[in-house]
């Protein structure tokens, strides 16, 4: 059995189910490049709430998953998954972002199993503001993403690939192609 799904278009086109879009993202607060500029101009309140939460926590976000709603559909969230300190060519290594990809997925999964935003007691105070726009069970999202980690952080498809592999028998994936 395969857990991941590819897809031809574009991510950001419009859907009418339920999805969480999955970004590999910096704990810098800039959403500069890539997907994340792209989140950035089309839902700018979940720009400034990823903004808000990177300042306050910085790095102590590395490997942790967020999830903020878009606020434009209530039936698309976004889960930034904390796999960098830095955006940009000062990025951190490919291992490391790998680490954190896998550390931030199984938090990812854990709230998703439980349904409950703040799994993360350092980070929920903040967070606890957001969840009221979220109604939906999260297991009634599609988990939808670009090819994370390929693209400013460089790190190699198959490499972040062989991470959403080991979620087989918990997670399933639709990946963007263009």
């Amino acid at each position: 059995m395969n857990n991941i799904r590819y897809y031809k278009g574009n991510i950001l086109n419009a859907v009418k189910h339920p999805r969480i879009i999955i970004q590999s993202c910096n704990c810098n607060g800039s959403w500069g490049g890539g997907i994340a500029y792209q989140l950035a101009t089309h839902y700018p309140r979940a720009e400034d709430m990823y903004v808000r939460i990177c300042s306050q926590y910085n790095n102590a976000l590395l490997g942790k998953c967020v999830l903020i709603p878009s606020y434009e559909d209530e039936n698309q969230l976004i889960a930034c998954l904390f796999t960098s300190s830095f955006g940009g060519a000062s990025h951190d290594t490919s291992s490391d972002i790998l680490k954190y990809t896998k550390l931030a997925l199984l938090q990812l999964n854990k709230m998703i199993r439980t349904d409950d935003l703040l799994i993360d007691k350092e980070i929920s105070s903040t967070i606890e503001t957001m969840t009221d726009d979220i109604r939906k069970p999260l297991s009634k999202y599609s988990l939808e993403m670009p090819k994370i980690n390929s693209g400013i952080f460089g790190v190699p498809w198959e490499k972040s690939e062989a991470i959403l592999k080991e979620f087989e028998a918990e997670l399933e994936f639709v990946v963007y192609e263009l």
